[in-house]
């Protein structure tokens, strides 16, 4: 009896051919994979830095019309293509950023697909297909704030219906927080934008009470300075401790006229060149562009049916707003001009300060 063995030869080639397939494959899932991973989280980054600077340049505006739509849709373009995605630069164009200005809300997205005619090239993956379309989308808004840092030493009157015209809240007047406030639209449609305001008083008659000229004493963590030193401090620079809609200020009694000058000086030394443009409601002439002058400062407002009567006081933050600090005169009285520019951390509480965030 014989036996046949069959011919088993190239099997070997076949397995070896097998393996490098799955090999292959399993090169295709993690490198290609994460290729594409990356690509798509630069994308998203370009999304992102687009559209917050598109809302950012969306807050500036006084009025929102198809100028702040324009303007603001080549400021999304522009800071997106900063960026660039696996080594090759972001490309995106106006149609890429959708501005909803009933919304206040920046969309963009950043394409890298076929149609564009800059997919994602694959490597491993190439048995397949030789590229794969990746894109992300970002929205940003601006939104009303309730919490800032860096305010400023000052606390004055939240705005109110002042039917005699006397500066002084009197019974039977009309003040709801967040309705009548300074940064709404009760008194008119630009949110107060503009308008001028004694941000610190000198004149012992125009006080709120006896000793109260609007400053507040603000603590500066870690520093031994006091009084008319730390105040003076918290106008040059920057308070750190965030304050918010419905926290606990306490007044700072006196005049603080030489403190008050020194600081103020000191401030406006910092961009000497700014100053408002009344006719575009608008700071110019800084070094810092329209909305980087450390002259716009935050201040709080208190509710006024209960101010502070004489002597150190505290008063309950009811508003926060955003002005730029336009002028000191020479009995230490502080003018400065509402206006509409970032704040920081979470919006909730109508008032006059606005601030930027990612909203998907």
């Amino acid at each position: 009896m014989s036996l046949q063995c069959k011919d088993e030869t190239g099997a070997t080639l076949v397995f070896v051919a097998l393996v490098m397939l799955v090999l292959i494959g399993f090169a295709a899932l993690a490198i290609d994979a994460g290729v594409l991973y990356t690509a798509r989280t630069q994308c998203q980054n370009a999304a992102d830095s687009g559209a917050l600077a598109c809302a950012g340049r969306l807050l500036t505006f006084n009025t929102l019309n198809a100028t702040a739509a324009n303007q603001s849709r080549a400021t999304g373009v522009q800071y997106a293509n900063y960026n660039k995605v696996l080594s090759t630069a972001v490309a995106i164009n106006n149609g890429d950023v959708t501005v909803d200005l009933n919304l206040k809300r920046c969309r963009v997205c950043v394409p890298r697909t076929q149609a564009r005619g800059n997919p994602v090239p694959t490597y491993f993956a190439r048995i397949w297909r030789n590229s794969v379309d990746v894109s992300a989308c970002a929205t940003a808004e601006v939104v009303l704030g309730n919490k800032a840092n860096c305010l400023k030493p000052w606390a004055m009157p939240d705005a109110f219906v002042d039917g005699n015209a006397n500066g002084k809240y009197d019974a039977g007047e009309y003040y709801q927080a967040g309705v009548t406030s300074y940064g709404t639209n009760y008194r008119n449609n630009g949110n107060d934008v503009g308008l001028s305001l004694v941000v610190k008083q000198a004149d012992p008659s125009q006080a709120i009470a006896p000793g109260q000229f609007f400053p507040i004493d603000l603590p500066i963590p870690n520093s031994p300075d006091t009084g008319g030193a730390r105040y003076r401090d918290n106008i040059e620079t920057c308070s750190s401790n965030p304050i918010a809609i419905g926290d606990s200020l306490w007044t700072e009694t006196g005049n603080m006229v030489g403190p008050t000058k020194q600081g103020v000086k000191d401030l406006i030394a910092q961009d000497p060149g700014a100053y408002w443009n009344s006719s575009g409601n608008e700071v110019q002439g800084s070094a810092y562009g329209a909305t980087g002058s450390p002259r716009i400062i935050r201040i709080s407002f208190f509710d006024p049916r209960y101010p502070p009567t004489s002597g150190k006081q505290s008063v309950v933050v009811t508003n926060i707003a955003s002005l730029f600090l336009e002028s000191i005169d020479s009995n230490g009285v502080v003018n400065a001009r509402i206006m509409l520019t970032s704040g920081l951390d979470q919006g909730g509480t109508p008032g006059g300060l606005s601030f930027v965030r990612l909203a998907e």
